[in-house]
């Protein structure tokens, strides 16, 4: 084999060139899609902070807040359950005494 001298003499096959542009279009089309999907994460990110930024999240009831108070709230839901039972029965003996003085009668 000789050594070329001029690039002209360098002679490449025509299949070796079209797998050397198809791969160079598929690593041009993956970098191409991956860079805006970057794109669009790093905005996404950027609006969570945003939100996280002007969210006051002082007016939120946090688990361990409302865990605290549920012995309270229990307490008063049974105190006002036995209030109720009371009136009920109030009630009912105010409909039978208003029942039986009807037929008194």
């Amino acid at each position: 084999m000789e050594q070329p001298t001029d690039i002209r003499q360098v002679k490449i096959p025509t299949v070796a060139v079209g797998l050397i542009m198809s791969v160079a279009v598929i690593v041009g089309a993956v970098t191409w899609s991956s860079a805006r999907l970057v794109a669009r994460i790093d905005l996404l990110e950027a609006t969570v902070a945003s939100i996280e930024d002007t969210m006051d999240m002082q007016s939120f009831a946090r688990v361990e807040d409302v865990s605290e108070d549920l012995g309270e709230v229990w307490a008063a839901v049974d105190g006002i359950n036995t209030t109720l039972d009371d009136v009920m029965d109030s009630v009912g003996v105010l409909l039978m005494q208003d029942e039986q003085s009807f037929w008194e009668e």
